[in-house]
């Protein structure tokens, strides 16, 4: 006859000590030493890639955060500030300086296929049409409707009294960030003014994806609450959300907001979202049920990722950081400071998930740069699938960088 051992109350607070030791290391302890600060990575020189790289340097081409291509039109547009704008002026940073904010952010736009005799594309930026205000830009993103470019464009605002206008304690409010929507003019290269966007589940927008009809879109708030005590430490605990808008009502709602690690970039194709987690790096897949925003797979790439993009063929495209002490320094002092960077793949991202889970999808390495020769301390890359070029920004970069590949 078989006795059975009952553990005394200690052992099983012992017990269940180490059982959260365990779970918190996996958690969170596990993910800082070797996804986020990259211990025991890999990262392989530029040398060791067929591509040459060239950088573009010019006051335009500062402080890029996020670009988008137009495949037919061919031409790259990039979000740009001032590096001292974005170092004062950054609510996804917790950075709140309204009097650091330059107040000259723009689309800075490259003709891609005629570099030119002096190598910068045509590089000039966008007028605006019929916009009162600044724009405090971040991520953003565009479509073709009826023949003409619309853009949707994340503008930081500062927090104003409603009545007053009157600028408000943005340490303690936060941004007023809110969705303009503009259409390009193609004739006079001006953004004309459509809407604003304006919701309470805009919480702390970092990038937006439109859907095909250019009604719907897709917000990813990086974090759960504007400010608070306990605000950034949700970076590494898990925040953030997304937010799902209709540009013709306006309305906004909270669509999803459980289980996201500072939910970053994100892009969208044929009715899936593809959404960045940075601090897992973890790319969630997300799918409009109703009026919810519900996660059908998941990708695990092992970097720190950033900003998403979609190339023309189908590819999806990640702004990587494989070394994020670097990372953080170069963001500290971004014009002597320059971090490696690592753009990653999952080729034909649709057709792999039709035909397995997203555990099993082939994450592929394009370029990786150890030593920072080329490459900016990015935070977007795209690419043009005609002729196999790569376009890098980042946030707080003084130079842009396009790769193409070697002869």
């Amino acid at each position: 006859m078989s006795a059975t051992r009952i553990l005394s109350p200690r052992a099983v607070v012992r017990a269940l000590i180490v059982l959260g030791i365990a779970i918190f290391y996996k958690a969170y302890v596990h993910n800082i030493i070797f996804l986020i600060i990259g211990v025991g990575r890999d990262i392989q020189s530029i040398d060791e890639f067929p591509l040459t790289c060239t950088r573009l340097e010019h006051p335009l081409l500062e402080a890029c955060e996020d670009m988008w291509l137009d495949d037919q039109g061919r031409k790259l547009y990039a979000a740009c500030s001032t590096i001292d704008s974005r170092q004062g002026w950054n609510p996804s940073g917790s950075k709140f300086n309204i009097s650091a904010r330059s107040r000259t952010d723009h689309i800075a736009v490259l003709d891609i296929d005629r570099p030119g005799p002096d190598g910068m594309y045509g590089l000039h930026k966008l007028n605006l049409g019929g916009f009162l205000g600044d724009l405090d830009l971040h991520g953003f993103n565009a479509r073709s409707i009826e023949g003409r470019l619309r853009f949707w464009l994340i503008n930081h605002r500062p927090p104003v009294h409603p009545t007053t206008r009157e600028l408000l304690d943005s340490p303690s409010l936060g941004a007023n960030s809110t969705i303009e929507i503009f259409d390009l003019d193609d004739a006079s290269e001006t953004l004309e003014y459509v809407k604003t966007i304006a919701s309470e589940a805009i919480i702390s927008p970092n990038d937006l994806a439109v859907d095909d009809d250019g009604l719907g879109f897709v917000i990813t708030n990086d974090r759960s609450t504007k400010v608070g005590a306990f605000v950034d430490l949700g970076m590494l605990i898990g925040s953030g959300s997304l937010t799902y808008c209709r540009s013709d009502t306006g309305k906004c709602h909270v669509a999803a907001n459980k289980g996201f690690s500072f939910a970053n970039g994100i892009a969208q194709e044929n009715g899936l979202y593809y959404v960045a987690h940075s601090v897992t790096g973890i790319v969630t897949v997300h799918k409009l049920v109703g009026d919810q925003l519900v996660q059908v797979d998941k990708i695990y790439t092992g970097y720190p990722i950033d900003n998403l993009s979609l190339d023309a063929d189908g590819n999806l495209l990640a702004a990587a950081i494989p070394n994020a002490i670097a990372f953080m320094k170069s963001m500290d002092d971004p014009r002597r400071v320059v971090a490696p960077a690592t753009v990653l793949a999952i080729n034909g991202i649709a057709t792999q998930l039709r035909t397995h889970s997203g555990k099993d999808c082939e994450v592929s390495k394009l370029v990786e740069d150890k030593n920072a020769k080329w490459l900016p301390t990015s935070t977007v890359v795209v690419r043009d699938a005609k002729s196999h070029r790569l376009f890098l920004g980042g946030a707080m970069s003084p130079f842009i960088t396009i790769c193409e590949q070697r002869i």
